[in-house]
């Protein structure tokens, strides 16, 4: 790996904060064994003793009503939690209309993290019931989000009609009786356990390995409030090191759009998966942070083909927020706000929390809530890509190159492209080269294998190539894309297949 690199970057060091395993329980649903055996195995993996694992005997419906999560679900958990010496009150033998026992919180709970699994409900529906209460910052409604209602379990039971302020919101630390008004909640599900279980394996290879990749940010929403949110977002994949695409037009990103190892996903604004982020041949990478900000992205987990959220668990992302009913742009995840938590140092499950002004309400928090995607330090990224390449190896040397700013990128990359020769740090090399005005050449061996190469990149790089003279890499990159089927009568790559061939 290049030395450059090593001397430059080796001390970048992400921050690490410290779990409390004890602290954290962990709900599945008894009706659903596989749900179980998935929070078993993240149980055993954050070393959260097996008496932290609740399961209840909970409806394997998505969506509920207010009696069926308080009897059902609020009750028996507060007296488990109880019963644990995790909470601590007095619940009451009386209950309200939404089926719920009084509570009355004595002490500070000892727990800081409650973690859902699939199969545990996850939508609440409006009951219909009138409160003497105003609405809380103009909104109205009960119908809510499992989650979100009980990170309340630990206070009083609360009108439910209306979004709540969350304390953790812009906060990465709380003390005094702040510290103990919420309990941050994550939830490991998506359309099939088998989906959530690989969500969970890639950030625990991201954990280990490093987050590798790029980032791809849509900013052209509705809305230039949010637009300024996934523009900051941007900057921070960039300042990270992160090579960073963003989509500043209506439209999501293009179908011949670039889309190779995203590590970072931030778009808006469609409810059904579209553009170049939803087809199938795009996976992210092992660990990403993906989110796409629409009313209803998380209504429901089942149908990946109409919902973002579970299609972005599906297509690999480790982490993922959605909104469940219509949160209002104001009460709905900040992805800026979530990159400065990463940024800072904090998890996946940390940062989501930082991100997110609201409680009672409609957010959903995604994957495991201790993934910390910062925490493996670039210098030993260069020394594994060194020592064990991957398939991702040559994104570690694309964020060095990144970090190390324009006077020693170019030397590096050339450097690893000697050592190692790959696509990704070929077109960087072209790139480089073209920003400082020097001749354009391409050093990738003219017998690699592009079978497999992101299409969006082989497009990006014929079509400079065939603007700057390259014929015959040019060509190799349009054969490669003529040879898949979605590309094969594509009439833009006929022109220009044609012209490369006279």
């Amino acid at each position: 790996m290049p030395r450059c690199f090593l001397l430059l970057l080796g001390a970048l060091t992400a921050l690490r904060g410290a779990i409390d395993p004890t602290a954290t329980v962990v709900v599945a649903n008894a009706r659903v064994p596989a749900g179980v055996a998935l929070a078993e195995e993240f149980s055993r993996h954050r070393g959260i003793p097996a008496a932290n694992l609740i399961v209840l005997d909970l409806p394997t419906d998505e969506t509920i009503a207010w009696p069926q999560y308080g009897e059902q679900l609020l009750n028996p958990l507060r007296a488990k939690l109880r019963a644990a010496g995790l909470l601590a009150g007095e619940l009451g033998t009386e209950t309200d209309a939404r089926g719920r026992r009084d509570f009355v919180p004595t002490a500070a709970p000892k727990l800081a993290w409650l973690v859902l699994v699939h199969g545990v409900p996850l939508r609440i529906r409006a009951s219909g019931l009138k409160t003497p209460a105003a609405p809380k910052g103009g909104l109205s409604g009960d119908q809510a989000c499992v989650d979100s209602e009980l990170a309340l379990l630990a206070t009083v039971n609360l009108d439910p009609d209306g979004a709540k302020r969350n304390p953790w919101f812009g906060h990465a630390t709380l003390t005094g009786a702040s510290a103990g008004e919420v309990i941050r909640t994550a939830r490991l599900d998506g359309a099939t356990v088998e989906d959530a279980r690989r969500a969970l394996l890639g950030a625990w290879r991201a954990e280990a390995q490093g987050l590798r990749g790029r980032a791809y940010v849509d900013s052209g929403g509705p809305y230039h409030a949010a637009d300024t949110w996934f523009k900051d977002a941007a900057e921070t994949t960039g300042k990270l090191g992160f090579p960073t695409d963003l989509e500043t037009t209506r439209q999501q990103f293009g179908p011949k759009a670039r889309a190779d190892a995203p590590a970072f996903y931030l778009g808006w604004y469609s409810q059904k998966p579209e553009g170049r982020f939803a087809a199938p041949d795009v996976q992210l990478a092992p660990g990403a942070i993906a989110l796409h900000l629409h009313s209803f992205s998380a209504e429901t987990l089942r149908q990946p083909t109409t919902n973002w959220a579970p299609w972005l668990v599906q297509q690999g992302a480790a982490h993922v927020s959605g909104n469940v009913f219509e949160p209002y742009l104001e009460y709905t995840l900040r992805p800026d706000l979530l990159l400065a938590g990463l940024a800072q140092g904090l998890s996946a499950g940390e940062a989501a929390w930082y991100a997110t002004p609201a409680v009672s309400w409609q957010g959903v928090i995604l994957g495991d809530p201790f993934y910390r995607p910062l925490a493996h330090d670039l210098g030993q990224q260069l020394a594994d890509q060194r020592d064990r390449p991957d398939e991702l190896a040559p994104y570690v040397t694309l964020r060095a190159a990144e970090l190390a700013g324009s006077t020693h990128a170019l030397s590096g990359l050339e450097e690893a492209q000697r050592l190692s020769p790959s696509l990704p740090v070929a077109w960087a090399i072209v790139q480089a080269q073209a920003r400082q005005g020097l001749p354009i050449r391409w050093t990738l061996p003219p017998e690699t294998d592009l079978t497999r190469a992101d299409a969006g990149l082989l497009w990006e790089i014929g079509l400079f190539l065939e603007k700057n003279g390259h014929k015959d890499p040019a060509l190799a990159a349009f054969r490669a894309l003529q040879a898949r089927p979605r590309w094969k009568d594509d009439p833009e790559l006929k022109t220009h297949l044609e012209a490369l061939s006279r």
